[in-house]
């Protein structure tokens, strides 16, 4: 059993996130973990394993509570080579001051804050709670709060006084049987020592394991006549394990590791198996975060040959129709095209009557000097703030050649300018995309069709603007953008794909919830008269620095007997946001842009699985603009932007590269979406979603300290594929937000 205690336990029991590489000097000795036996009990195929869940900075709180939540480890004898962590979605609060550790036969102890010491019982498999309280012990162990059991019987406690206490459960299978107290190991003996200085520590089989500084250690004991003797000296199990902050075993021949805080933090863990041990699977998890428990088994067996389940297996469900043939690419539409917005004043009340320029926004990242963009048409706010303004049928020529450049797809930016009645400039800038009629073929591109298609009408605000004689804000040091919410965000890679980031993000702080943009030099403008400028102006940019971002375009899943497959072929095809700063340091996303045109390459994953999914992501370079803008002759505002640009392969780095890992959104989780949205894809083929657009991954880049979104339009270069093995269960698929057939975004396996 492990010991894995929160609030006072001992250092580096919280898993955080993957440091380094582990080492592949890795070194066992043959006494390694205890080979497995012969048994009349049956061995374990899977093996019940539990996370309290403490995100990366989630703090400690008197009254807070963290989430015990039940994984299944399915594979354990071969280290999750053959089966997942498979997460049962069984769930339960437990007091953020408590500690816990297993007792194996799925009983729980609790240690509270106030030193009471329970039990609880695991009843999932049979449809139960997942802490069914069994007893709460007379005794007072406020002094005892880093503790392991070896399953069978014996209780480790390291003391805060600094001695190891032995204790015996009279009941290990039940949790309810009488604690004695068999043994006292005074501090200053090795073996306690060692204990108390460990990263972690588990027990099973008459071992007392060790992880410490990346290397595990075993320690033998033994019971007799009422007494546990612990040998003063150890044994070299595995050295070599860079950056592993945490290690358990399911059972014999397996040990698995999780990884310590870095700058990427994905909560990454590791299995190694054999004698000596050699890494099996250096992927089992990503985004596991907290201490890991786990019943540890006697023996263990080969994965059995079905799909994931907790209890009885689900029956297959007769009515769930096979998949048909993949949907076609969308029509592209005809006509004229219109692009439109709406404008707020700071107050939130309509712009009406500000004139709005409307200009080519194009990538410009290798000019070294001012770029005026040109003006596609100039129009004016209704008395509700909003604006149209319709492309005409043959574009001038510099706008055509944008397009073509772009795949079809023609990035537009929509301004509106003024000044308070304190003289406070603001601005209101919206990107918007078109999809003008290509004169080849008279109609848009299917890029550009599906760029706009389902973007609704931006709402934009004025805020404050730079006076044009402000200074440049100068970059934030690497210690600040540790502190924003894209650190924050990107470190979480448990974090919810589609969540919704503040409206505002520092590129060198966390923003309160109640900041206001409008407060500039403690005076709140938003109340004040607004004044537009007048429309014989222009706005000029110049680039301030360019930098390469890895940008999430696609994801593919394969669960149980299945391949997955993700294609971003031969051009771009995304849609990617645009970040707006009036001072150049508080940023909000204001609309996006089209990125599409060759990039001459081939990238993606193919025949992943089964029990994989990943994102894919591409280097795109982002660029940083600093925008004046000038009526008449005379500068009257200043504003910046972080716009996204081309493919960009680094100097000596990837085409593509693995994004987050989204396993966690497969399996069981079909149980919980309508019937409508599920099919099955049958035995030895496969299906592909090669029409229509993807989900948006509102976190796809962390750049210049800003969290920015991306989506992907999909067709026969760019696409998600399931392939479908020969298993004796069927292969479900549904859709994230419609069935597989029509416009899912994306589409899970089971």
């Amino acid at each position: 059993m492990t010991n894995h205690i929160h609030g006072r336990a001992s250092r580096g029991v919280v898993v955080g996130a993957l440091a380094s590489a582990l080492a592949t000097g890795f070194i066992a000795v043959p006494e390694v973990v205890a080979s497995q036996a012969a048994s009349a009990v049956a061995c374990a195929s899977n093996v019940s394993t539990y996370v309290l869940e403490k995100k990366p900075g989630a703090a400690v709180r008197a009254g807070s509570s963290f989430t015990l939540r039940k994984y299944l480890d399915w594979d354990p004898q071969g280290g999750d080579v053959n089966g997942p962590l498979f997460d049962t979605e069984k769930t339960a609060s437990v007091a953020s001051t408590s500690s816990l550790f297993t007792g194996g036969h799925g009983i729980i102890y609790e240690v509270t804050a106030d030193g009471a010491l329970k039990t609880y019982r695991d009843d999932t498999a049979s449809g139960g709670k997942l802490l069914t309280p069994v007893r709460t012990y007379d005794v007072n162990w406020t002094a005892r709060h880093s503790a392991w059991s070896d399953g069978a019987g014996l209780i480790f406690v390291n003391h805060d006084g600094g001695k190891l206490e032995i204790f015996k459960q009279g009941s290990p299978a039940t949790g309810d049987g009488t604690l004695t107290l068999l043994t006292i190991l005074p501090s200053g003996n090795p073996q306690v020592e060692a204990f108390k200085s460990a990263d972690s520590v588990w027990a099973y089989g008459g071992k007392v394991f060790t992880l410490t500084h990346g290397e595990i250690r075993s320690w033998a004991y033994s019971e007799a006549a009422g007494n546990v003797t612990v040998a003063a000296t150890s044994t070299l199990v595995a050295t070599g394990l860079t950056g592993a902050a945490q290690a358990w075993s399911p059972g014999p021949g397996t040990v698995y590791t999780a990884s310590a805080p870095a700058d990427t933090a994905t909560g990454v863990v590791r299995s190694y198996t054999g004698s000596p041990l050699a890494p099996a699977n250096d992927s089992v998890f990503e985004g596991l975060y907290g201490p890991v428990m786990t019943d540890a088994a006697s023996c263990l067996a080969p994965v059995a040959e079905e799909k994931p389940h907790l209890g009885a297996l689900p029956a297959e469900d007769p009515d769930v129709p096979e998949i048909g043939p993949e949907r076609e690419p969308d029509p592209a539409g005809a006509g004229p095209m219109t692009v439109s917005g709406r404008f707020t004043l700071p107050n939130g009340q309509p712009a009406g009557g500000f004139p709005v320029s409307v200009k080519l926004s194009t990538d410009t990242s290798d000019s070294t000097g001012p770029v005026t963009e040109p003006t596609v048409g100039t129009v004016t706010t209704a008395a509700d703030g909003t604006w149209s303004l319709t492309l005409p049928e043959i574009l001038p020529a510099a706008a055509q050649q944008a397009a073509d450049d772009n795949g079809g797809a023609l990035n537009l930016s929509a301004t509106v300018a003024g000044a308070t009645s304190s003289g406070v400039p603001v601005v209101g800038v919206d990107n918007v995309v078109a999809a003008p009629a290509s004169p080849a073929t008279g109609q848009p591109t299917t890029l550009a069709a599906q760029a706009v298609a389902g973007e609704q009408q931006h709402s934009t605000a004025l805020t404050p603007a730079s006076a044009p004689d402000a200074p440049d804000p100068v970059e934030p040091t690497t210690s600040q953008l540790t502190s924003t919410y894209a650190a924050q965000h990107e470190a979480d890679a448990s974090s919810d794909d589609e969540a919704v980031p503040p409206a505002w993000q520092s590129d060198r702080s966390s923003l309160s919830a109640s900041f206001n943009p409008n407060v500039v030099n403690g005076q709140n403008i938003g109340g004040q008269l607004v004044s537009p400028f007048n429309p014989d102006c222009e706005t000029v940019k110049y680039k301030l620095s360019s930098k390469i971002a890895y940008t999430t375009v696609g994801e593919a899943h394969a669960y149980w007997d299945t391949k997955a497959t993700f294609d971003y072929d031969a051009k771009l095809s995304s849609t990617i946001d645009t970040g707006y700063s009036g001072g150049g340091t508080n940023w909000t996303l204001s609309g996006s842009r089209s990125v599409g045109g060759s990039i001459g390459h081939a990238t993606g994953y193919s025949n992943k699985g089964p029990y994989f999914a990943k994102q894919w992501k591409v280097p795109i370079r982002y660029t940083k603009y600093k925008k004046v803008h000038y009526c008449n002759g005379v500068q009257r505002s200043k504003w910046y932007t972080i716009e996204a640009g081309r493919y960009d392969i680094p100097g000596g780095g990837s085409t593509g590269k693995y994004g987050k890992d989204v396993r966690s959104k497969d399996g069981t989780k079909i149980y919980d979406v309508p019937k409508s949205r599920t099919a099955v894809v049958p035995k030895g083929s496969y299906f592909q979603l090669s029409g229509g657009r993807s989900i948006k991954w509102t976190g796809a880049a962390t750049v210049y300290g800003l969290t920015i979104g991306a989506s992907t339009s999909y067709d026969r270069d760019h696409k998600q594929r399931i392939t479908a093995g020969n298993g004796r269960y069927k292969h479900y698929i549904w859709g994230l937000h419609d069935k597989p057939s029509g416009n899912p975004g994306i589409f899970l396996s089971d």
